[in-house]
């Protein structure tokens, strides 16, 4: 027997029916994956291609209600948790996700991976996969149904299916770029009835992008335009418009807009260490919003950067700054290599050894190629040691084979006043300031009255920015140093530089006071007997 409605009840049941129906007619399909607000704080929520993309253990929860004030609203939650590996070069994450819309409800579980591509230095490409099950159902203790329906009968209304998602997301410095296809398979929710699916799982296209403009005048504000595309077939193109202002590690601000839909605002701080807590409140602008007017959004973040390990060789990782800084120069010097052979191939048929001495004049006709040689064609040994000067790292001064010519020589440090063995500078400057001039100089006035005093410096960063980046800044400030001596009469073989970087701090990089005293320039003098 069929249970009866009371008046109040179908009036009730037909004005949420019109309503969602309205909805469905037009928007059922785009909601199958909902629209958050927050996407460019959590992009995993969409794309499985960018799980880990920053290299950080990371876990979002966001809560988002669409209608809030009208009677079967929707109501979307999501759990992400991912990871990088290998810094970065893969990324895991798991997403749990449940949307409910009036007497629909999806509930759904998948594991995403992505993998990274190198462009350069700057660009990467991420590609990524997830897949998992959907549970849809219809909750019919939200509205009076006739149980002896035959869909109801035939149980039509419950179904677990397979899902599948997959995404791309480009990163350079300032540009994101990302392409998400959720559902990718296109199953059915519900069963056949009639010949005809009741409900399925349709394929969506997401666009989204971003571009980071720093506001220079103001340390550490930068602007950032977001927007997300949504195309689904047969349904309206949908877009979402964000103008962000991200303060590092302390929040951000955006005003968003809908089309069509809403416009709103979103706020979200960076509180205590690793945790981010936002919140966006939407206006809906649709002829509904005297009744649905309020749309909200909560989002919860916790994130932490897995440490990274300490350099066991200190030496060679120094070697390998330093060859990525000269690089240039080893260029210029393969270039010389090559002038180099063209002279010798044209001067072979006349000199047949290439010391600058033709055969007919030469007294030693075999000497190695380009040794330095005296009148006769001979090799020079001006200090007398046995080892010619084209052998000889000191061709002046007597040596031994063994220090290439050298003589031993014993390394001895000299004590230097605490208060002048550091130089520090600016954030993200390599200018000397008044301070660190009036060091320099006190460190010019050492080395003049001491002669056979060498100079080390060594050039340290803080932890802000790429470590590639931040050597080439320590390397900027050790040159500052370096031509200032230089300007004074310090003679550059007396002069030893060794970029660091961000590697080993004076103290931790924990606040802006200890990343200050990290921005130095550390000066150790030495005598050799």
């Amino acid at each position: 027997m069929r249970k009866r409605y009371t008046t109040l009840t179908l009036f009730r049941f037909l004005s949420i029916s019109i309503v969602l129906l309205s909805c469905f007619l037009f928007k059922v399909q785009a909601q199958q994956v909902s629209l958050v607000d927050q996407y460019y704080i959590n992009p995993s929520v969409y794309n499985p291609a960018a799980v880990g993309y920053n290299n950080l253990f990371q876990a979002y929860l966001i809560r988002n209600e669409k209608f809030r004030d009208f009677d079967g609203g929707q109501i979307f939650h999501a759990f992400t948790l991912d990871a990088g590996l290998k810094e970065g070069k893969y990324g895991v994450g798991i997403n749990l996700s449940n949307n409910n819309v009036g007497i629909f409800n999806n509930t759904q579980a998948d594991f995403a991976y992505s993998y990274r591509i190198k462009i350069d230095d700057k660009q990467f490409l991420r590609l990524g996969l997830s897949a998992g099950i959907s549970d849809f159902r219809l909750n019919l203790n939200k509205t009076n149904a006739d149980m002896n329906d035959d869909l109801l009968q035939g149980n039509h209304y419950n179904n677990t299916e397979f899902v599948a998602n997959i995404g791309a997301y480009y990163t350079n410095e300032k540009l994101t770029i990302g392409l998400a296809i959720p559902q990718l398979i296109n199953q059915s929710n519900l069963t056949k009835y009639d010949g005809e699916d009741l409900y399925r799982q349709s394929r969506h296209f997401l666009l989204s992008g971003s571009y980071e403009i720093p506001i220079t005048h103001i340390k550490d504000l930068s602007f950032i335009p977001n927007f997300m595309m949504r195309f689904v077939r047969n349904t309206p193109l949908q877009y979402d418009v964000n103008a962000l202002l991200k303060l590092k590690d302390k929040g951000w601000f955006a005003v968003n807009y809908k089309n069509k839909y809403a416009i709103g605002l979103n706020i979200g701080v960076n509180a205590l260490k690793n945790f981010k807590v936002g919140y966006s409140y939407n206006v809906n602008t649709q002829n509904t919003a005297h009744i649905a007017a309020s749309n909200h959004e909560f989002l919860i973040g916790y994130s932490f950067r897995k440490s990274t390990p300490k350099v066991k060789n200190n030496q060679l990782d120094e070697l390998n700054y330093l060859k990525d800084i000269l690089e240039d120069k080893y260029n210029k010097i393969n270039q010389l290599e090559k002038e180099l052979e063209k002279y010798a191939e044209d001067s072979r048929m006349n000199d047949q050894d290439r010391d600058g001495i033709v055969d007919s004049e030469d007294m030693c006709p075999n000497t190695p190629p380009f040794y330095r040689v005296d009148e006769r064609g001979c090799s020079l040994d001006t200090d007398g040691d046995g080892i010619v000067d084209s052998e000889d790292m000191c061709p002046e001064k007597p040596g031994s084979f063994t220090n290439n010519g050298c003589p031993e020589l014993n390394e001895k440090r000299i004590a230097l006043d605490k208060k002048l063995e550091n130089l520090f500078f600016e954030f993200g400057k390599a200018s000397l300031t008044d301070l660190s001039k009036e060091k320099a100089d006190a460190i010019i006035v050492i080395m003049k009255e001491h002669q056979d005093y060498v100079l080390k410096l060594h050039g340290h960063t803080d932890d802000i920015g790429s470590a590639k980046l931040n050597r080439e800044l320590a390397y900027k400030r050790l040159n500052t140093i370096h031509d200032y001596l230089i300007q004074n009469i310090i003679p550059e073989s007396r002069i030893i530089i060794l970029p660091h970087g961000e590697n080993s701090p004076l103290v931790e990089n924990t606040n802006e006071k200890s990343r200050a005293f990290n921005r130095r320039v550390y000066l150790e003098i030495y005598s050799y007997e």
